[in-house]
């Protein structure tokens, strides 16, 4: 692919070119450093938001931070004049097309962080692009503004991604990949490979987590989980779904002709520069197939921190204190879908050590992690007896001489008890288990069969979580408290909470990102002793006044401090009001 960026490419992060050009002061720059953590927007739309610097003074700073030329002129192409596909684009990214030679490109952007992302597009239309930067005010007022370049469900139809172009297969891929670029795809002609090829796109784009393709009477309907929330995306009718589904196992490697039994597979793309895995699920219904795709995003090369995940203070502490230890076990509760592997994965990252050896076995291995030697399990269904499972692959894992380990899922007594000895034994083990709430957790082991003497003894933590979606930034609206909310609220000193409202840039849900509430239950000597002399039932009301706070005021508090809605709060934590 040909470079389209003019301009030698920007090494240094934004924050240190205005670090060294002394722009801010000290304070400051942290200032916008901690907003743009805690809201987990890039550095520069903090920038633009919050620095107060004259509009254009800013953006001609941050065209010599990425080294290309600022533009002035207010001289520039028509959309009228251009061709539609590049309409469409140029319209939905908001550039002005200052320049149109033969296939030479030059266009202006006030967002010049998605120089990389959108640069491939052109080059899909044939468009050699090069770019200059310009002011936010001087786009808007040379481009008016439609729903219909807001709209993301266009997307699918319109062909501005070209997506059948830019999804590729993966060169270096350690199972058989289908290569989606051998498939003859027209970028005028519609086709089935072509509208599959948009909605993986069209998903990934979108951070979406899972698609969901169903069979319905007359036809199927594509769904994207976003946020934890499924959001109808189209639907097609039935000749056209039959192709679609058809499609999708082929590029999984399934038998297509299999009409009773479920099966399951998986394939793996390159989608604008990173390695995206898609994980398939197929199940026959009575109106045809339903097929959910789990989107592995591919997003290793962005470092997870604790930071990041929504822990308040108090919270931050107890985590990295408990992972200083040497030894014992760490326990992340909570349902499918409830952000635990990330939690998990974000320790390994802070912990991330040379001196120290690291070993998981996962089901699946959703993010790869540099330096941590990571086991997938593997299950033989024509015989079992080589079948990898959990159980099996942590005892050879202790015969590998870790330091860290962990295990995706305590889902049995076996691996529980040989997790325990790991953590024993001069061993940190981090694992999770499906139960609603930290001392639940408790309750939970004792029901499968765990020694719940030897479990108390080796454990040194164990918290509750869930996602909730944060309020979009742009568009939540304030509003004043009810007295019945103000009773929830207590001691806390909030006076207004902010509601979802919807704008372009949330796709006109109203939120955007999520964040995590936590339940933290720090294991003490106390509580061992009690819980050894008295037994656990005898002591659950002791065990659950341990907690740090619950999952509900840990939420109450991220709405008081205009993080997320009362909506939201009870769609996680149920009726409050």
């Amino acid at each position: 692919m040909a470079r389209l960026i003019s301009g030698s490419a920007f090494q240094r992060p934004l924050e240190q070119f205005f670090e060294e050009k002394a722009i801010f002061d000290k304070a400051t720059l942290t200032a916008l450093k901690k907003v743009a953590a805690d809201s987990r927007l890039p550095f520069e739309t903090v920038l633009i938001r919050e620095s107060g610097l004259p509009e254009e003074t800013l953006f001609k700073l941050l065209a010599e931070a990425y080294n290309l030329p600022f533009c002035e002129t207010d001289e520039i192409v028509p959309f009228d004049d251009l061709p539609e596909r590049l309409t469409s684009i140029c319209a939905r990214e908001k550039l002005l097309v200052i320049s149109l030679a033969e296939k030479n490109l030059l266009l202006a952007t006030f967002q010049p962080a998605r120089i990389r992302n959108i640069s491939p597009l052109f080059a899909t239309l044939g468009y050699e692009a090069s770019f200059q930067i310009t002011t936010s005010s001087r786009v808007a007022l040379l481009i008016a503004p439609t729903e219909e370049t807001d709209s993301p469900q266009d997307d699918l139809f319109s062909g501005i991604h070209s997506l059948a172009s830019t999804l590729k297969a993966s060169e270096n891929r350690p199972r058989e990949a289908e290569k989606i670029n051998d498939i003859s795809v027209s970028l005028d002609t519609p086709s089935v490979s072509e509208l599959v090829n948009k909605t993986l796109l069209l998903a990934v784009n979108q951070g979406a987590s899972d698609i969901h393709a169903e069979s319905t009477h007359n036809g199927a309907r594509i769904r994207f989980r976003i946020d934890g929330v499924l959001i109808d995306r189209l639907e097609i009718d039935s000749s056209t779904a039959s192709g679609f589904f058809s499609r999708l196992m082929i590029m999984s490697h399934l038998d297509i002709t299999e009409k009773v039994m479920p099966q399951d597979g998986s394939f793996k793309v390159n989608c604008e520069d990173r390695e995206v895995e898609f994980r398939i699920a197929c199940m026959p219904g009575i109106f045809g197939q339903n097929i959910v795709l789990r989107i592995l995003s591919g997003f290793e090369n962005i470092r997870l921190n604790l930071e990041t995940l929504g822990m308040l203070f108090d919270e931050l502490e107890i985590i990295k204190n408990v992972t200083r230890s040497p030894h014992g076990m760490i326990l992340v509760a909570g349902p499918t879908g409830s952000g635990k592997s990330t939690t998990l994965y974000s320790v390994l990252e802070t912990l991330a050590d040379p001196r120290l050896k690291f070993i998981t076995i996962e089901d699946p291995v959703e993010r790869r992690i540099q330096g941590v030697q990571q086991i997938q399990v593997r299950v033989n269904r024509n015989e079992p007896e080589r079948s990898l499972t959990f159980a099996r692959g942590l005892r050879t894992i202790l015969r590998l001489d870790p330091d860290i380990i962990m295990v995706g899922e305590i889902r049995d007594a076996e691996t529980a008890q040989i997790s325990m000895q790991a953590s024993m034994t001069g061993h940190l083990v981090l694992s999770t288990v499906h139960a609603n709430s930290s001392s639940e957790t408790l309750r939970r082991l004792h029901n499968i069969g765990v020694d719940f003497h030897l479990l108390m003894s080796c454990l040194n933590l164990v918290f509750s979580q869930r996602l909730m979606r944060k309020l979009c930034p742009d568009c939540r609206k304030p509003r004043a408290i009810t007295a019945t909310e103000k009773a929830l609220f207590g001691k806390m000193n909030v006076e207004q909470v902010f509601t979802a409202n919807g704008c372009p840039n949330c796709m006109k849900m109203g939120y955007t990102g999520r964040t995590g509430i936590f339940e933290f239950l720090p294991v003490s000597d106390e509580m061992r002793d009690l819980v050894a002399q008295n037994g656990l039932t005898e002591s659950m009301k002791f065990v659950r006044e341990q907690r740090i706070r619950t999952l509900f005021e840990s939420a109450l508090i991220k709405v008081g401090r205009g993080v997320t809605d009362f909506t939201e709060l009870e769609r996680v934590c149920g009726p409050c009001l």
